[in-house]
């Protein structure tokens, strides 16, 4: 069974975020190195930087996806609990 494509967006969006994190170790981790020429320190904090903000814009886009995914679920919930009550009416209406 595939997954529906909000889920595939979500998983998508949990790996990139991972991956910018292990990124942005990587770089923090270079920038300590003090052998480091000053310029490309600089090019570093300034990528780090940059980096920074697309993670956290990922994940921003994050929680708004796992919002929707649960309203989805709600939706799919209420409509259960009202063909179940539908059931039960006619059951009991009818005598079956």
């Amino acid at each position: 069974m595939k997954p529906c494509p909000l889920q595939k967006e979500i998983q998508t969006t949990s790996d990139t975020i991972a991956s910018l994190r292990e990124r942005v170790k990587r770089m923090e981790r270079n920038l300590n190195d003090p052998s480091l020429p000053e310029e490309r320190r600089r090019e570093m904090a300034l990528e780090l930087k940059e980096i920074s903000k697309l993670l956290e814009t990922n994940e921003e886009q994050l929680k708004k996806m796992h919002k929707e995914n649960s309203k989805s679920f709600a939706v799919a919930a209420c409509l259960f609990f009202i063909c179940f009550l539908v059931y039960g009416l006619y059951v009991l209406v009818n005598g079956v």
